[in-house]
């Protein structure tokens, strides 16, 4: 069966109608639909269109899989901020450490390094610590 333009815009709507809000997921379901109605050789476009559907889960599969995308952008996004914050604090760290040392061998520079080190800490790393749990919380209850 060869599909019509209308045909896959009734699919692609209605992946859209079935909160499919991801641009390249919609894409991706749509050509694995359109694929799969268009290697059947007999029935009417209304029969394949819900045997394709239940072949993939229905609807509800689809909000699961938006919900599943969604996790892994926000997932990847989490991991750069962590890695951020491990190379912040260690960062941090050693500044703070070598600062100590500085200080007492009383070398010169000992508090601006101290400083500079509890500065990083308060506003660098604290932000980044709280953004990533508030996010984390939100993503928890949607």
């Amino acid at each position: 069966m060869i599909l019509s333009d209308q045909q896959i815009e009734f699919i692609e709507n209605s992946l859209k109608l079935y909160g499919v809000k991801s641009q390249g997921l919609r894409e991706d379901l749509l050509d694995h639909m359109c694929s799969y109605i268009e290697s059947k050789t007999s029935g009417d476009f209304e029969s394949l269109y819900q045997e394709a559907l239940q072949k993939f889960g229905g609807y509800a599969n689809f909000q699961r899989l938006q919900l599943e995308t969604n996790y892994q952008k926000y997932e990847k996004n989490i991991m750069v901020f962590n890695r951020l914050k491990f190379s912040v604090g260690s960062i941090a760290s050693l500044l703070l450490v070598v600062s100590l040392l500085f200080k007492m061998m009383h070398w010169p520079y000992a508090n601006v390094m101290m400083i500079s080190a509890v500065l990083i800490f308060a506003f660098i790393m604290i932000p980044i610590h709280f953004y990533v749990r508030f996010k984390k919380s939100i993503h928890k209850f949607s």
